[in-house]
């Protein structure tokens, strides 16, 4: 393509943009809720790829307190959650192994009390109650053109978790907030 074509191009893109037209793809509008809680739109926002419809599926587990939930973007799973609240203490784990089967996956200081393996694209989470007689589990799975995949592509994940959990914890009376 020439110089000419090239430019000629870009100019009529801008103008359709302007016009309301698009040139590139569309936004869906990035939620106010995930799985029954209200979160940050910056902390949703970076795992929400461009898209037309978002869908949302919530399953409360049915043997003990928990849910899994599942966020899509035009019929591809983006976001997957599975959480559940465990009365009883919880069994030792060493953290710095948990994450070993993921790419980038490593122990990561969070906002909440508890201990988190954290990579580009999955998560563990042990969130810990009010008491020491019980504790949240998370295991957050991200997928899309949004991901991430470097050593430093945990920090989206690590945004959403940090705003999230607390909010589930609270959720199931297992944290105050």
């Amino acid at each position: 393509m020439t110089k000419l074509r090239r430019k000629t191009a870009a100019v009529l893109c801008t103008a359709v943009l302007g016009a309301g037209a698009g040139c590139s793809s569309a936004h869906a509008t990035v939620p106010a809720e995930f799985c029954k809680v209200s979160v940050k739109k910056d902390s949703l926002a970076p795992l929400v790829p461009n898209g037309n419809s978002i869908k949302q599926k919530y399953t409360a587990a049915e043997a003990q307190p928990g849910a899994s939930c599942t966020l899509r973007v035009d019929g591809h799973q983006v976001l997957f959650v599975d959480i559940v609240r465990w009365d009883r203490a919880p069994d030792p784990v060493d953290w710095n192994k948990v994450g070993s089967p993921y790419k980038h996956a490593a122990q990561r200081p969070v906002s909440f009390p508890g201990y988190a393996s954290i990579g580009s694209d999955h998560a563990i989470i042990q969130a810990k109650c009010n008491t020491r007689t019980a504790y949240m589990s998370f295991a957050v799975y991200f997928s899309g053109d949004r991901v991430e995949d470097t050593p430093l592509g945990y920090k989206k994940l690590l945004r959403f978790i940090n705003d999230f959990v607390p909010r589930e914890t609270a959720k199931f009376d297992c944290t105050k907030n």
